[in-house]
């Protein structure tokens, strides 16, 4: 039977709360009379009367006006690699200040961040967006990523972040579900927000049964995405017993968003609330070799040293990025083509240098 996991509250909620500097009205709702208002900020659409939460728990309804918990409220800051996101495609060999809050929108049983999706606080460290700029400059890093928790928590202050990172030539991405709603992606794009690794956790029964979620919907949010010119990379978390028999349709699905949106195929282990056994490395490889004849770019992760961590060339198949675990250890592109045929690989951004890595601010 499936296992559904909400974040559990752990304030209450009132107007006292109004006093916080991480509380901040949203623009992200509509009224439906008689105090009742809806948030619009992902496709879960949360109609909510006067004292409730939304199902990711960190967005009130107060008086008839939508809230965020969330804005500047952080519990992590720390420089990571974008391979580590999993960005291989995005401003290769450089480092995001990462940063999170609480709370998620998503009930998936074997989350790897449970610490912080599962819990709906207002304890955390408020971060002004100017600092978090200043921290990132500091620490050499050349852009600001928003993952671990879910990063739709975040919106209203990443919006205001990635302004300022974009005034400073910081790139702006984020780790996502995906399950945002077209007027929160533009409002992000607007802001700034370029990249975007977004999770597709299984065919259409895994979204119905485990997750509560409409893939269609995730699949309508990605195609527009890209529409904008954001640049896309999917995760798929291979679960034996869970969504590993829907991995054609996963394939498939990426396929029509684009031959050339990357597709990262990663080993679970068990986390949470699943204790499913981990993935046998024999299907994680199963899955890419199939996934390579419909995809130009595919990717296995949470196996280190196998090969297929390295960016090959999907005309000559000539190595042009070897990577190991999380770091990008040699680069054979010139000018972004292969030296050997002159196929441009797509890539966004410049090759450029990690900051100190995983140094942590909070």
């Amino acid at each position: 039977m499936p296992i559904y996991s909400w974040p559990l509250r752990v304030y209450k909620v009132s107007s006292d709360l109004l006093r916080l500097p991480n509380v901040r009205e949203s623009p992200f709702y509509v009224g439906l009379g008689n105090g009742r208002i809806r948030c619009t900020l992902c496709h879960r659409q949360c109609a909510l009367s006067n004292g409730q939460a939304g199902l990711c728990r960190m967005r009130l309804n107060i008086d008839g006006k939508l809230y965020t918990t969330t804005y500047g409220l952080l519990t992590a800051a720390e420089s990571r690699p974008m391979e580590i996101k999993p960005l291989y495609h995005y401003y290769p060999r450089t480092s995001a200040l990462t940063i999170s809050t609480w709370g998620c929108n998503f009930p998936c049983a074997w989350c790897q961040n449970w610490h912080l999706s599962k819990f709906a606080s207002i304890d955390g460290v408020y971060v002004p967006p100017e600092k978090l700029i200043e921290w990132a400059i500091e620490n050499g890093d050349s852009g600001i990523n928003i993952s671990f928790n879910e990063p739709t928590l975040l919106t209203e202050y990443a919006i205001d972040v990635f302004k300022l990172a974009r005034a400073r030539g910081l790139h702006a991405s984020i780790n996502t579900n995906g399950y945002l709603t077209p007027q929160a992606i533009k409002a992000l794009f607007d802001a700034g927000m370029d990249g975007m690794n977004a999770d597709i956790k299984g065919g259409h029964e895994t979204y119905r049964q485990w997750l509560a979620a409409d893939l269609n919907k995730l699949m309508n949010t990605l195609e527009y995405a890209i529409k904008l010119g954001i640049h896309l990379e999917l995760t798929y978390l291979v679960i034996p017993g869970i969504n590993d028999d829907e991995a054609d349709e996963v394939i498939n699905a990426v396929a029509k968003l684009g031959r050339d949106v990357p597709l990262h195929i990663t080993a679970y282990y068990p986390a949470h609330k699943l204790n499913n056994s981990p993935t046998p490395t024999k299907l994680i490889e199963d899955i890419w070799r199939r996934a390579r004849k419909e995809l130009d770019y595919v990717y296995v992760g949470n196996i280190p040293g196998h090969p297929g961590q390295h960016t090959y060339c999907p005309r000559c198949g000539t190595i042009l990025i070897k990577r190991f675990e999380d770091r990008v250890i040699d680069v054979k592109l010139v000018g972004y083509k292969c030296p050997r045929c002159g196929y441009e690989i797509k890539i966004r951004g410049y090759i450029g240098r990690y900051g100190n890595l995983y140094r942590r601010f909070i």
